[in-house]
């Protein structure tokens, strides 16, 4: 087998094991939470929730490119290596946690060693034929989407027969497995970049330097940020939204009790999200490729800002569930279109770096998303239950105002066609 296949096969199956292990834990953590540490009272686990939530991208933001430009220097494959066993290693220990503090801390803590996506395309992409190249990184992110969206449903079977704790030791077991895999069968053929007399932290620096310092790329970075963070407000109150509405009679109909409906309800609201990204993935990237992906994600932007404002008048779980559907639909585009958006406008020596800080500002959205998401849902909170609507309005308008940025920016500088990092004048749309 050509050694690209191999390391395409080895990344797929890594990529999608550890998207199916994450995804298993992720949508009912907030619910661990209360469940695990005796969190009865509604505003405080929901504040809980979005801070545990939000604490390891938080971190992965912030860490990310040191990460990134660590792997140009001492391998790619080392580095994805490194991130899925410390993924293992750090969600093993969190069923012992003996307090929300302890569990914070893992959460952050697995965050900072994470950033195994970036590593591991880049060791597909590096020699994969240039006539494949776009094929094959859009199979691996839809290999993650499906693991994404068995993920939650293998979660609830695993919490119906061995209880919530067990769901962690899933994921712990999933990631570990995905790092062997990758230790055993990926290969590096191409060896990593050390600029003779420069040190690490002068390299950073210089990179960026050169990319934040140009107005374009920033402007672009500080939208999609925007467009993340109200992306991510709500994920975290998904499964409590869908407890305060109660399974559909479809569910209560197919399965023994109410509980069990319940989270499989829970389950199918994630699973909706990875479903939507391997059928209109592809979509978007043909809309991006014709109009333009600024263009395309700023409409992204606005049309998910109307759905998601429409999701906090819903007092039925189908509507509900419809409105979701829809509102995945759009997400399914946004990384794909950040992507290529900022690939227009970056020079080829800075795009792996450029891509690891869009991948930054999508972490750091994805971090304190969950946790603005509930400060905000306590504002008219009672001593019964948070707020759980007004956070849906919040995110909305914050997608609407992302998406008029992203047309402001693009008529502003595109059609100036101004000078992107490193010297190359950018693309019009």
């Amino acid at each position: 087998m050509e050694p690209w296949r191999k390391n395409y096969l080895t990344v797929w199956t890594a990529l999608f094991t550890t998207s199916m292990g994450l995804m298993a834990f992720l949508p009912v953590l907030t619910i661990y939470v209360g469940e695990r540490y005796g969190v009865t009272d509604p505003v405080e686990l929901t504040y809980w929730g979005s801070v545990v939530y939000g604490a390891a991208p938080l971190s992965a933001a912030l860490c990310g490119p040191l990460w990134g430009a660590l792997g140009d220097r001492v391998g790619k494959k080392a580095m994805a290596v490194r991130a899925n066993l410390a993924i293992c290693a750090t969600t093993a220990f969190m069923p012992f946690a003996p307090s929300i503090m302890a569990l914070l801390l893992l959460r952050m803590l697995q965050g900072a060693l994470a950033g195994y996506v970036a590593p591991a395309m880049a060791l597909v992409a590096q020699d994969a034929p240039p006539h494949r190249q776009g094929r094959t990184i859009a199979s691996l992110q839809t290999a993650m989407a499906i693991g994404s969206g068995i993920g939650p449903l293998l979660g609830s079977e695993v919490t119906l027969l061995y209880g919530r704790h067990a769901v962690l030791w899933f994921t712990s077991a999933a990631t570990g497995i995905a790092g062997l895999v990758l230790l055993r069968y990926a290969t590096e053929t191409q060896s990593p970049s050390r600029p003779v007399g420069v040190s690490f932290g002068s390299q950073f620096s210089q990179s960026c330097r050169e990319l934040l310092g140009n107005r374009l790329f920033l402007f672009l970075l500080l939208s999609i940020f925007a467009l993340r963070l109200g992306q991510n407000m709500l994920e975290p109150f998904v499964a409590l939204f869908v407890r305060e509405l109660g399974a559909p009679a479809w569910a209560h109909a197919a399965f023994a009790s109410s509980e069990v409906a319940v989270e499989r309800t829970i389950g199918f609201a994630f699973t909706v999200l990875a479903i939507a990204q391997v059928l209109f993935t592809s979509f978007w990237g043909r809309a991006s490729d014709r109009f333009g992906p600024l263009r395309c994600l700023a409409i992204l932007a606005v049309v998910l800002g109307g759905v998601l404002a429409c999701t906090a008048a819903v007092e039925d779980i189908g509507a509900f569930l419809s409105l979701r559907s829809l509102a995945a639909c759009c997400m399914a585009g946004s990384m794909t279109l950040a992507y290529a958006a900022v690939s227009r406008r970056v020079t080829q020596e800075r795009r792996t770096f450029s891509f690891s800080l869009v991948q930054s500002c999508m972490q750091l959205g994805f971090g304190l998303g969950p946790f603005i998401g509930g400060l905000v849902a306590r504002v008219g909170a009672t001593h019964e239950r948070a707020n759980l609507r007004l956070p849906f309005l919040a995110a909305g308008a914050l997608c609407v105002i992302a998406g008029v940025a992203m047309t402001l920016v693009r008529r502003r500088f595109v059609a100036n066609r101004p000078a992107v990092a490193g010297g190359v004048p950018a693309v019009a749309e």
